[in-house]
């Protein structure tokens, strides 16, 4: 007989694949009915399994299923339960992947800016329980000489995310909120959005930026410096002047310190 401490990993990892979706056939022998099949019984584990995991999707992203329906997004939400179970305990941290699973379903082709709107929603949950930090002000920079500036190397804030799509997905974000105007519409030929995502204090802010701003944001996000984050934002942008975009990432706290490396 093996050790009981194996036997019982075998059990766990056998009800884990049952509830999430697994043949209940081989655990069966294992369940003790009291009055119900054995497969009855994980079935309503199972069936409670997906609802709260479902229940938790739908908490982070209430902007896509506001869009596409309770009955819809929850048939969804099972799918998504099935194919890419929890790795954590955490129930905020489940669902990373959601934006890129939805982009794979033709059911959802007709709102091709789902999956984006389901990867700014990601942002603003992750950036919402991210871990708190002092931001870098711009008066910290005052002291740094104009010919060494492109050797700053900025540390990110725990919460910055960044996020871009070729759709309005701010637009389509603000006007599934609760305080909405009923009446509100987006225009989705107006144009796509490159945003940061962040939360320096207690509120979580979205900032808009120029295609070329994003790219400095994206590379200095990376620990570019700050020379070289500017090239790159210049091959989309060649007349690109990056102390508007640096200053609006100083003034909402994108930053938590910097150093400099030549």
């Amino acid at each position: 007989m093996p050790p009981l401490s194996d036997r019982l990993s075998d059990l766990q990892s056998a009800l884990r694949d049952v509830s999430l979706g697994g043949d209940a056939g081989g655990l069966a022998a294992a369940i003790i009915g009291d009055g119900f099949a054995p497969e009855q019984r994980l079935n309503v584990h199972r069936n409670n399994t997906t609802i709260l995991l479902s229940d938790a999707l739908g908490g982070t992203y209430s902007v896509v299923k506001k869009l596409v329906g309770e009955e819809f997004f929850d048939a969804v939400a099972r799918l998504y339960v099935r194919a890419q179970p929890p790795r954590s305990p955490c129930l905020f941290e489940y669902g990373e992947g959601f934006g890129d699973f939805l982009a794979t379903m033709p059911s959802v082709a007709e709102l091709p800016y789902l999956p984006d709107v389901a990867k700014l929603e990601w942002a603003w949950n992750t950036a919402f329980h991210a871990a708190d930090a002092p931001a870098l002000s711009a008066v910290a920079l005052t002291g740094v000489a104009p010919d060494i500036c492109g050797d700053l190397v900025f540390t990110p804030h725990p919460s910055v995310q960044l996020v871009r799509s070729p759709y309005p997905i701010k637009e389509i974000w603000d006007i599934n909120q609760c305080n909405a105007d009923p009446d509100a519409m987006v225009d989705l030929d107006e144009g796509g959005q490159a945003l940061a995502v962040l939360r320096p204090k207690a509120t979580v802010e979205m900032v808009e930026l120029s295609p070329a701003g994003f790219v400095l944001a994206e590379r200095l996000v990376a620990g570019d410096r700050l020379e070289g984050a500017f090239a790159a934002a210049q091959t989309v942008m060649p007349n690109f002047d990056p102390a508007a975009t640096l200053a609006v990432l100083l003034g909402v706290g994108a930053f938590c310190s910097f150093t400099l490396k030549s």
